[in-house]
């Protein structure tokens, strides 16, 4: 992260140096692509939407899982962009009513996805709006994320809760991501804000 963040100063310093030059709003779209690049954008922000999640969190917990790589799989078998568990994937396509569903249509972005942001409306609503709780279940399992709330007595647990160093890692991997890229959004808004009022004058 560190590192990201030194090579995203010097990027935006001569990028922004050269948009005196040229064109501004380009260069930060050109810039924003480097940083950090999402792929499958439209499907992202069509289900996080229909969800009411934020595309940012769901592009956030995709980066951790699985860098965008739609064929991964892991030693336990979850699949694809947002690592479904097979069993989690059935259950789901029963609900959604999806005839003749089979595991390798996990590989498929739309699918998956789709069937990500159904799973953490969720568990939205089984463990609230808190991130933590949320995070926990999703790569730990429901069951097990209850057992760590019974254990510390409180409605939202913190990282140092999460007994599974996995999960741990996976939370603060996805709450990292997802505050800066919502700090960059923040500074591009403020920057095309600049800009749009710069050319108006």
């Amino acid at each position: 992260m560190r590192r990201l963040k030194i090579l995203s100063f010097f990027l935006l310093a001569g990028f922004l140096i050269l948009g005196f030059l040229g064109d501004i709003p380009g260069r930060i779209k050109l810039v924003e692509s480097l940083l950090h690049p999402v792929f499958h954008k439209e499907i992202i922000n069509h289900y996080a939407s229909y969800y009411h999640e934020d595309p940012l969190f769901v592009t956030a917990l995709i980066k951790a899982e699985s860098n965008f790589f739609k064929k991964a799989k892991s030693q336990r078998g979850a699949r694809g962009l947002m690592q479904i568990m097979p069993n989690t994937a059935r259950e789901i396509a029963d609900e959604l009513k999806i005839k003749n569903f089979k595991l390798e249509h996990l590989e498929n972005p739309e699918t998956n996805i789709h069937f990500g942001c159904y799973h953490l409306s969720k568990l939205r609503k089984e463990f609230g709006r808190d991130s933590i709780n949320v995070l926990a279940a999703y790569n730990a399992g429901s069951k097990t994320a209850k057992k760590w709330l019974r254990n510390n007595r409180t409605r939202t647990l913190d990282l140092e809760d999460i007994e599974f160093y996995e999960t741990k890692k996976f939370a603060q991997n996805v709450l990292k991501t997802y505050q800066w890229l919502k700090k960059f959004q923040i500074w591009r808004s403020k920057l095309f804000k600049w800009y749009n009022k710069k050319h108006e004058s």
